[in-house]
């Protein structure tokens, strides 16, 4: 009887090893938007893992986010792929309800969802977005470059006040987000818009001063100084 539970309790490892070099294998493969080709092979690997675990929690969530980046690089059928991250997220959040991965992604696919929708859309998908970037502030407010913070900074930043805008909301959040990830380039752009609509210009060209000198890490981060530098010279 040892020898057999020995033999399992193998094969059980060896199990999870190889699990865990399939999600290395999707994680190495996606890049977040830089290279849409890359991006599009880490879906298929991980839609591929699904059909044969359809409840595994890693792969659900990695789902979403893939479908959210393929979404939004995508010329056609974007509606489609922000519609199924938002049902792999939700699956997500049914297997592990207090995992801070199916709370980010669907969030982030509810506003990709209603960006394409238009802005009556938006606005109906407003409180599902701030609920589920809530729930990523409780649980891990680091998570993603505490890009949580962004979520809800700009979903304050860019409503009018009729609808729940509050650009002084706007400013704690994203002041808040930097504390954590004072590297994020994006919330540095953010906070330099929400100063500058608040009437703060001398803390909007700081952030921007900032911004523009830092060292971009990829494309994304190139796109958003090259909007920093038409910024200040509108200052």
């Amino acid at each position: 009887m040892p020898h057999v539970f020995r033999a399992l309790v193998l094969v059980a490892l060896l199990a999870c090893a190889a699990l865990a070099q399939t999600f290395q294998e999707a994680d190495r493969l996606f890049t977040y938007g830089d290279d849409t080709g890359r991006d599009q092979q880490a879906l298929a690997v991980i839609e591929k893992a699904l059909a044969s675990d359809g409840n595994n929690y890693q792969w659900l969530w990695r789902a979403a986010r893939a479908r959210y980046y393929v979404g939004d690089e995508a010329k056609a059928d974007k509606l489609k792929h922000f519609e199924s991250g938002i049902a792999y997220a939700q699956r997500a959040i049914a297997q592990s309800p207090n995992a801070v991965e199916g709370h980010f992604w669907l969030g982030a696919s509810y506003g990709g969802y209603s960006e394409v929708k238009g802005a009556f859309s938006a606005l109906a998908t407003v409180k599902k977005i701030r609920a589920e970037m809530e729930t990523v502030l409780r649980l891990n407010a680091g998570y993603e470059d505490a890009r949580a913070y962004l979520a809800l900074g700009e979903l304050d930043r860019q409503l009018p006040r009729l609808l729940g805008g509050n650009v002084e909301r706007a400013i704690t959040r994203l002041e808040a987000g930097l504390k954590i990830a004072p590297r994020n380039l994006e919330m540095k752009y953010a906070l330099a818009q929400a100063y500058q609509e608040n009437g703060r210009k001398e803390d909007a060209r700081r952030q921007l001063n900032e911004l523009t000198q830092a060292s971009a890490r990829n494309q994304a981060e190139r796109n958003i100084q090259g909007k920093a530098r038409a910024l200040l010279t509108k200052l």
